[in-house]
């Protein structure tokens, strides 16, 4: 309670403070009639309101606290009443803040101070004054360096920039004092631990056109002595170049617009200069918007404007029944909007007053249009997306640390040499999260704790330097990072660490892994083992080698070499890359294409056979022609000659191309092509997926295709009624083939873009597509790719779930993965956010899946990836006011962003999901046995039609197009055991 006691009395302390500036402004306004003087009193009359505002709010806390209570928000609001509180809003602090959505919203004048707001400002400001000391230091010593070559015009070039950073530092330092004042040491409780403003930085450079218009300011702090006629610009620079300026006024008015095209840029830094002569400008204010911040904010007003015009309101306001009070006034708020402007570019453009640092307040409108924002627009309907997998790269260790190379989008400092990764690439332990630069990564002296000293003590050599840390909790309030992660430490002092000795500073969660090297540097402690290696390879070569000989090049060469620990190369997984894409409409008869007659002109008559998978031989890259056969023009080397394969009892049943008849094409991607055939055997119609084996060994899929396989066999064990099945497959020399079912009645993208599903409709898929996971995951297995793309209708009605290529194994309860993939849409947010993840994804993405049969359109949308994961990181999914209230209940358990919390992620899985009332009319039993009647029967011709496939696929010939590429005995060795036949041909299904 001491504690608490303090700092009532200090924040009390403070409030009077504010008081006397108020009371000093005024007495000193009645004594002047300056307008420029006037001015500038109103301002720190203003600013000192707001902190009085902010410093009442957290006395009440403070006292609530120290008394115990627990009442509610409300009634602590109500006992303060604080003395200069906005008569423009009636909002209190604490309710203002959750509509601070994005880090711009913070930098809006009109928004108040919240411990969040002073958070970012001062982590903000003391970043900059860091870079802006380092810049200082960099002109100095060029300034000495030019002294000596007594060049004037750079010397006086160098002395004006001096000046310059010399002024925003002083700036800066007058913004963080006023910040570093407001702050309150027992404060940290209140702020959020999820660093989700800190992820809020982890952007994109982003490229495109920047529309930026500047008005006025005002306010503003001129250094130039109060005179009337004080000159001012307005310069905008990006990445340190100046890109913009406006004409010179004495007024504060510029009302100019600019149009600026912008190339992987962060931030923009907009900066008030004062006219100290006709030569020199001095900045008198400051403020940096970054580009990633302005997109968020252009797609929420996106979202704002979807609100207004739909009537949609969230979850917690269904359940709160504020319906009432929410609509009328947001409806009425927008329509002016809606107004004055029509356009995309109208309803996302940012109007607002900025606030300035150190003091005053700019008029900014400003919009923003990316160069690579996809053709479908944020409004648009459902819509195919393909899969994105996250690809392999090499792998890096050093005493045990696994290092991958890493581009991160915030700003990161190294933890071997202390300078930040100005490239925004570095090298990150996958196991410790040790992050360093691409040139120190090789000079990491500590090994990591994920393996035991033994796995590497002969070339580990030890500093006798041990003097542990004594880091102790320690209130961050500015711009510090962990010393060893490095990343920027959060708000407060709940997760900061503080050596009381040395001073470095790290998370509550990395301390343990920091090395006991208190006093001593991360390079020195490296300089210390290069000599130690040295030394003992010196000794070393002098006991192997006569003493006469003296190799000064060698030993120089070894020298150099044992600088270097020892690196290993393996294999892991990195950025995404896109996967699949499928299909859509319209039957076309065609004759048959004969597989088995496909032979090769130029090439001896007698088609070269393939006696067995282990025989495959490198044949010669020989040009491949076309052959006409039967009045279709297919192309097929040689090379693809069928392997045959071996049936389980052991016994040779050869089956490959030759074995069917190939009749249209009905999806293809980067992947390869589906194509429909009919098994001659038969006359079974199966759809058979197509592969090249180059593409699987470039993009290191060779595991991923044999996993994809397995789960084929789980699926065919019960030959469930809900999950395509695999007849057989086989190879050639080039590639590999899946023959599956096929399902003629397309996939449920293509129905709901037809027509908008009835609530019975999306329930009955719903209830057969969560027996489908639930099969999965009682085998162990994540689907990670749920979509209306990959739920085929049967002939019959009934769904089934297509595309194993993302399905992880060994997926049991509580085990985790942490692959980043999947469709953006449906990705949940601990996938997105790369962390280790559950099966319970499977269920988040079950969610969106409901929500898209619903009510046709997605929860999260946006113009790219990157404005979609901020959607799913930070919105809450709008609902239509009539929804039934069992509806709304399901997917809000669904799309839970704690996934311990999500309905499913328990050990009972599906039976949760499935006992949930949103399927109380609902006879499981019957729907796994398809006993209950489907709502929607597809409408075919034939067996063969295939009007429910894009006709952009199905107008196709149904070939095989060459493959120049000759494959090694050793890559043909990696699709060894590839090949399956199952004898059951109840797989098949019938049109």
């Amino acid at each position: 309670m001491d504690m608490l006691d303090e700092a009532i009395t200090e924040v009390n302390r403070k409030i009077e403070r504010e008081r006397s500036v108020i009371h000093g402004a005024l007495s000193m306004k009645r004594l002047t009639q300056n307008p420029v003087v006037h001015q500038q009193l109103h301002s720190n009359i203003e600013e000192a309101k707001k902190s009085i505002i902010y410093l009442e709010e957290r006395l009440g806390k403070l006292q609530l606290r120290k008394s115990g209570s627990v009442t509610s928000k409300g009634s602590s609001e109500q006992t303060l009443k604080p003395q200069y509180s906005n008569p423009k809003s009636s909002k209190s602090v604490s309710s203002s803040l959750s509509n601070v959505d994005s880090n711009l919203d913070l930098l809006n004048y009109d928004a108040p101070l919240t411990i969040n707001k002073i958070s970012f400002l001062l982590q903000q400001l003391e970043f900059k004054l860091s870079v802006e000391e380092q810049y200082r230091r960099g002109i100095e010593k060029m300034a000495k360096l030019y002294e000596r070559e007594h060049d004037r015009r750079s010397i006086a070039e160098a002395e004006k920039k001096y000046e310059e950073s010399a002024q925003k530092i002083s700036l800066l330092r007058h913004s963080l004092k006023r910040y570093h004042d407001l702050h309150i040491e027992i404060d940290e409780d209140d702020v959020p631990t999820n660093e989700s403003r800190l992820n809020l930085n982890a952007r994109r450079p982003q490229s495109g056109l920047l529309k930026i218009g500047v008005h006025s300011i005002r306010n503003v702090s001129h250094s130039a002595g109060l005179s009337k006629h004080t000159e001012t610009i307005v310069v905008i620079r990006a990445e340190d170049l100046e890109r913009a300026r406006t004409r010179s006024s004495r007024a504060g008015k510029f009302y100019d617009n600019f149009e600026i095209n912008l190339e992987k840029t962060n931030e923009v830094e907009i900066i008030v200069y004062e006219k100290k002569n006709e030569k020199v400008l001095l900045p008198v204010a400051l403020l940096w918007v970054r580009l990633s911040d302005l997109v968020e904010k252009q797609r929420r007003k996106k979202v704002e404007q979807e609100v207004s015009d739909k009537g949609w309101v969230s979850a917690d306001h269904m359940q709160n029944q504020r319906l009432s009070m929410f609509l009328p006034s947001s409806l009425s708020s927008s329509k002016p909007e809606d107004a004055v402007s029509k356009s995309p570019e109208g309803n996302s453009t940012v109007n607002a007053w900025f606030s300035l640092e150190p003091l005053g307040q700019i008029h900014l409108t400003m919009n923003f249009t990316k160069n690579n924002v996809r053709k479908r627009p944020f409004d648009a309907g459902l819509g195919r997306q393909g899969a994105i997998r996250q690809r392999k790269e090499s792998v890096h260790e050093v005493y045990g640390h696994r290092f991958l190379q890493h581009q991160f989008y915030q700003i990161m400092r190294c933890a071997l040499c202390g300078e930040f990764l100005k490239s925004a690439v570095g090298m990150q332990c996958k196991d410790c999260l040790y992050t360093c630069h691409r040139k120190c990564y090789s000079k990491v002296v500590t090994k990591c704790i994920s393996k035991s000293s033994d796995s590497f003590s002969s070339e580990y050599e030890k500093i006798n330097h041990r003097i542990p840390h004594h880091f102790e909790s320690h209130t961050n309030i500015g711009a510090n990072w962990c010393c060893h992660c490095g990343y920027i430490l959060p708000f407060g002092r709940k997760n900061a660490r503080k050596c009381t000795e040395c001073g470095i500073t790290a998370h509550a969660q990395c301390v343990h892994l920091v090395p006991d090297f208190c006093g001593m540097s991360m390079e020195m402690a490296n300089r210390v083992l290069s000599e130690i290696r040295t030394t003992k390879q010196k000794a070393t070569n002098l006991n192997k080698k006569p003493n006469n000989l003296a190799p000064t090049s060698k030993t120089a060469f070894s020298e150099d070499k044992a600088s270097q620990p020892s690196q290993v190369s393996t294999v892991n997984e990195s950025p995404p890359t896109p996967t699949s894409q499928k299909f859509s409409i319209e039957p076309i008869k065609r004759k048959p294409v004969q597989a088995g007659a496909i032979e090769l002109i130029g090439k001896k008559d007698t088609k070269e056979q393939v006696p067995d998978e282990s025989d495959i031989k490198e044949k010669g890259n020989k040009k491949e022609e076309e052959v006409p056969v039967k009045g279709v023009n297919t192309i097929v080397s040689s090379r693809d000659a069928s392997v045959p394969d071996v049936t389980p009892d052991g016994k040779q049943k050869r089956i490959g191309l030759e074995d069917f008849n190939f009749l249209t094409v009905l999806g293809k991607g980067n992947f390869g092509k589906v194509m429909l055939a009919e098994y001659k055997s038969n006359k079974e119609l199966y759809a058979i997926k197509v592969l090249k084996k180059k593409f699987i060994l470039e993009n290191d899929e060779v595991e991923s295709t044999k996993s994809e396989k397995r789960v084929f066999l789980v699926a065919n064990r019960e030959r469930h009624p809900f999950l395509v099945n695999l007849h057989s497959c086989f190879q050639t020399e080039t590639r590999i083939y899946f023959v599956m079912d096929f399902v003629s009645g397309g996939d449920l993208m293509l129905h709901i873009q037809q027509q908008q599903f009835s609530r019975r409709r999306a329930q009955f898929y719903a209830a057969e597509v969560c027996l489908a996971l639930k099969y999965f995951h009682d085998n162990g297995i994540v689907y990670r790719d749920l979509k209306l793309d990959n739920i085929l209708l049967s002939p019959d009605g009934h769904i089934k779930v297509a595309d194993y290529g993302l399905c992880k194994e060994d997926m049991w309860f509580n085990n985790t993965t942490a692959t980043f993939c999947g469709t953006p849409e449906f990705m949940a947010p601990e996938i997105l956010l790369e962390q280790n993840y559950t099966r319970s994804v499977d269920w988040w993405a079950f969610g969106v899946l409901i929500y898209q049969m619903l009510l046709g359109q997605s929860p999260f949308r946006g113009d790219d990836e990157e404005e979609i994961f901020d959607a799913i990181l930070s919105d809450e999914p709008l609902y239509p006011i009539h929804m039934p209230r069992d509806s709304v209940s399901i997917l809000q358990k669904l799309l839970t962003r704690d996934p311990t919390k999500r309905l499913g992620s328990g050990e009972n899985d599906a039976e949760d999901v499935m006992a949930h009332p949103f399927f109380n009319n609902i006879n499981w039993d019957d729907i796994y046995h398809k006993q209950t009647q489907p709502p929607y029967i597809p409408q075919l011709d034939s067996q063969t039609d295939t009007k429910y496939f894009d006709e952009e696929f199905t107008r196709e010939l149904p070939v095989l197009t060459p493959v120049q590429s000759v494959l090694t005995d050793k890559m043909q060795e990696e699709f060894r055991g590839f090949s399956y036949f199952s004898h059951d041909d109840s797989t098949s299904v019938k049109a």
